[in-house]
């Protein structure tokens, strides 16, 4: 990690994913640590979820100030314990946040939400998602223990903003299937598998970087 001389004293969003975006190949070593011995190995499944937010977790301890780094520094080492000694607490909290992700769906897809069998997988996974990221949020206010919590008013600020994480979860979406197109033509995208794998990616993708811009908005 970084050392004191390449911190700055506050991260911005663009710092932060900056960070990520430089190091290409530690996403995927982090995908194989936590999808080790596990049969959940789709895009957006738990192991997914817990390596996308150890690589938050690593960012913000490179990207920290010296005086918070060594709390930060510690709770990258030991998140994917942490984490799973809380594992638990995500069932717990996909109740919390599952009436809430159902309305605001109801509101990006109004009827068709309805009658949508697709819907409920993907209501399905941006719950869990939500819930993960709650319990690292909790964690990361442990770690900055006597310092101000941090979690509710990041949480806040992205429920605020579902409209807009909507909106990217779209566009990245978008995005990635332009890019198999052009790999492989018009066939490309169309087989269910394909547009699902794509959307369970776009989908943790935009919430990674939702969540780093919220981090970034209240660090």
């Amino acid at each position: 990690m970084a050392g004191p001389a390449a911190r700055a004293p506050h991260p911005t969003a663009r710092g932060l994913l900056s960070w990520m975006q430089a190091r290409p190949g530690r996403l995927p070593e982090l995908l194989a640590r936590e999808a080790a011995g596990s049969d959940d190995l789709a895009p957006a499944g738990d192991p997914a979820v817990r390596a996308h937010l150890a690589l938050v977790a690593e960012a913000l301890a490179a990207n920290a100030a010296p005086a918070a780094a060594p709390a930060l520094e510690r709770l990258a080492r030991e998140l994917p314990a942490r984490l799973a000694r809380r594992e638990a607490d995500v069932d717990a909290q996909m109740g919390r946040v599952g009436e809430a992700h159902a309305f605001e769906v109801g509101l990006q897809f109004g009827e068709v939400a309805a009658g949508d069998p697709g819907i409920e997988p993907m209501l399905e996974r941006r719950v869990r998602i939500a819930a993960w990221t709650r319990v690292f949020l909790g964690l990361l206010d442990e770690a900055r223990e006597g310092r101000p919590p941090i979690a509710d008013d990041v949480l806040a600020w992205m429920n605020e903003r579902q409209t807009q994480l909507a909106d990217t979860i779209f566009a990245m979406d978008r995005r990635a299937k332009q890019i198999e197109i052009d790999r492989g033509g018009p066939d490309a995208v169309a087989g269910p598998e394909t547009v699902n794998r794509i959307g369970q990616a776009a989908t943790l993708q935009a919430h990674t970087r939702f969540l780093v811009e919220a981090l970034a908005e209240h660090l």
